[in-house]
């Protein structure tokens, strides 16, 4: 017997209140009527035992103007919320004061990859007005752009091509039913001309009869005056992502794009490269089968970075016998997926080709010019990177994520494959024989991560620790999307004080990284330098974010 289906949410009005009696009927394509509820006292309504498929849903309350979403895809423990509107509400030009919702909040979704679509008002043949959304997502009625303003200060801990502190400014916008624009820019009060910054913009296609298609472009710049490489001063780096997402019909998902890279370290070498990507996801019922490639990976893939994008979309450089070199490869998967009631299992067969993998490490290097040719030193975090030898990887990933009470997920992954190698050796070495040492090893990862966020005071958080064997200094899986940083970190971001007659905010964040410094390699060089080599350095982070 095949998987069924269900849908559920809250019907409220313009104002944010829900609403007691609410008729909401379930309709396939033709518009044949499913099931149809009654929302219950908390404006809750839940129709169980769907077969999974498109269908549309649809809201009729007293004195409000009818509801209708349609292009819905039902799935296990689908959630569709929906607003009713009267005609005085969409007769007001100013947007409406939006009331904070305690559930389902979304995070700042930077990425660019979910579209919002507005409201339509149409006459139906009886002659009575209905609204129609395309999608899932609202929008409040009558106003023309939803723009979103962040500005963060933080301070503590440490990264490659980062000061002690930062200060981010990002901004969401709007512009009309289909098109969006992010813009986000990071700098060091600390560090003169030390920035990164992000551009991005989104176009939904008009959908077809057989689907739907969106167009994407990302730009990101950085500049850093502190990396050096010998004798070399000052990074840039630029990328422009572009890609098209297409859902055709109700089962099938496809996506391709391309990055055009390009790094220059002083009047030295240049890195010019293309890295093209693709997918194509198949449904059926509540499964999915999925085949992707890429050719480059993001360096900040944590779901809690996305507050700071700039980085994520950059090239990873790091340097090789005196020539800056990127980090590329070739990876191809097979991915399955399935919902099995709460819990969504994932399996995924990979195999990778990796160039110019990346080693990081932090320490002050004495050795001169010599040292100066094997790694990519930042002055403002002592902070390096070099490049470790070429290897090829084949593996297995699984993960299961279901959700716990209240409002709290937890996930649990396994991986096998090659990792990048290096044991301490107590003797002073040289720096270009302590990297000869390093060597791909198989190795295998395990994690667990808990996310959640508590009712009332809005308190979101995440927990995780993912474990390898502490000799290895590279991700095992480096491709995998939504992969756990290394080792123990704890992410909160706590509401300070919320807006109550609109958007806006201020919130306390932390983030604590590799709270317990494990995987540390530590070497010493003939010159007396000490280096650390780690997958990723212990960081302790917090501050204030600022919404508007």
């Amino acid at each position: 017997m095949g998987a069924r289906g269900s849908v559920a949410g809250v019907v409220r009005d313009a104002e944010g209140n829900p609403q007691i009696g609410v008729v909401v009927e379930l309709l396939r394509a033709d518009s044949s009527l499913v099931a149809r509820v009654f929302t219950d006292r908390k404006g809750n309504y839940s129709i169980a035992t769907v077969n999974p498929g498109q269908y549309a849903l649809k809201a009729l309350g007293a004195s409000f103007i009818p509801t209708l979403k349609q292009n819905l895809r039902i799935r296990t423990n689908t959630v569709v919320n929906l607003t009713l509107n009267s005609l005085y509400d969409l007769m007001q030009w100013a947007p409406q004061p939006q009331r904070p919702r305690t559930e389902g909040a979304d995070d700042w979704a930077w990425t660019l990859r979910t579209a919002e679509s507005r409201p339509l008002l149409r006459w139906q043949d009886d002659g009575s007005p209905i609204l129609i959304w395309d999608g899932t997502a609202e929008t409040q009625p009558g106003s023309q752009s939803r723009r979103k303003i962040r500005v963060q200060a933080s301070a503590g801990g440490r990264s490659f091509g980062s000061g002690p502190e930062k200060i981010s400014v990002a901004m969401q916008d709007d512009l009309s039913a289909r098109r969006r624009v992010a813009m986000s820019t990071e700098v060091s009060p600390e560090v003169a001309g030390l920035m990164e910054a992000m551009l991005g913009f989104r176009q939904e296609m008009t959908n077809t009869g057989l689907g739907s298609s969106s167009m994407q472009t990302l730009a990101a710049v950085m500049v850093d005056p502190e990396a050096s490489a010998g004798t070399q001063q000052g990074l840039q780096a630029a990328a422009m992502r572009t890609w098209e997402s297409l859902q055709i019909l109700n089962s099938l998902e496809a996506e391709a794009g391309s990055d055009q890279v390009l790094a220059r370290v002083g009047d030295g070498s240049t890195v010019m490269a293309a890295l093209p990507f693709a997918s194509l996801t198949m449904h059926h019922g509540s499964s999915a089968l999925q085949y992707r490639v890429a050719t480059a990976r993001a360096m900040n893939q944590d779901e809690n970075t996305s507050e700071i994008m700039p980085g994520a979309w950059l090239p990873i450089l790091s340097e090789r016998d005196g020539q800056l070199v990127m980090e590329h490869g070739l990876h191809q998967e097979l991915g399955w997926s399935t919902t099995a009631g709460p819990a969504l299992m994932q399996l995924v067969i990979y195999g990778d080709t990796i160039e110019n993998p990346v080693l990081e490490g932090s320490g002050r290097l004495t050795g001169g010019d010599s040292a100066g040719q094997l790694v990519l030193v930042d002055g403002a975090s002592n902070m390096l990177r070099t490049a470790g030898p070429n290897y090829s990887a084949t593996g297995v990933l699984a993960s299961v994520e279901s959700r716990l009470p209240g409002q709290s997920h937890v996930r649990l992954s396994y991986a096998s494959g090659d990792a990048l190698v290096m044991h301490t050796n107590i003797r002073p070495e040289d720096l270009g024989t302590i990297l000869q040492g390093a060597h791909s090893h198989r190795a295998q990862m395990y994690s667990i991560a808990l996310t959640g966020t508590v009712d009332g005071t809005g308190t979101h958080w995440r927990a995780s620790y993912r474990w390898q064997p502490e000799s290895t200094v590279t991700q095992v899986a480096p491709f995998a999307v939504d992969a756990s940083e290394p080792y123990l970190n704890v992410y909160v971001r706590q509401p300070v004080w919320t807006n109550k007659q609109g958007p806006g905010g201020i919130e306390a964040v932390v983030d604590l990284r590799n709270l317990l410094a494990e995987g540390y390699q530590p070497f010493l060089t003939s010159d007396g330098s000490h280096i650390y080599f780690a997958q990723a350095p212990r960081c302790i982070r917090g501050g204030l974010a600022f919404t508007f």
